[in-house]
């Protein structure tokens, strides 16, 4: 029901949020590292890695959220690869139209 996918979108909505800042978080744990001069730094490092634990857990949290969620291998591959996973949409309607394609020229060959 309505209801049902309100509360789907939410969780979605959390868990982006929660990737976003999680992938903010370890950009600023790497600069934070690679400019690493004293204590001081030490006491920030420390703050931002347990920012991070955090958003581990709160992720690892939402997990069984998404239990019923499957995700196209493709899709797992295109972000490995640095592409925008939504271009996979794109990619396999494009591949369908031109297999469709083919399947037309095959058939109006055959008559």
């Amino acid at each position: 029901g309505i209801n049902a996918e309100y509360g789907m979108e939410s969780q979605y909505k959390e868990l982006i949020e929660t990737l976003n800042g999680l992938s903010q978080t370890v950009r600023h744990v790497g600069i934070v590292a690679s400019e690493f001069e004293d204590h001081r730094s030490q006491d920030v490092l420390n703050t931002m890695i347990d920012e991070m634990v955090r958003g581990l857990k709160k992720l690892n949290d939402a997990k069984d959220n998404f239990s019923g969620v499957q995700v196209p291998y493709e899709v797992l591959s295109y972000i490995d690869q640095s592409r925008n996973p939504l271009l996979y949409n794109k990619d396999c309607y494009d591949r369908a139209r031109q297999k469709d394609e083919e399947v037309r020229e095959r058939m109006t060959a055959l008559q």
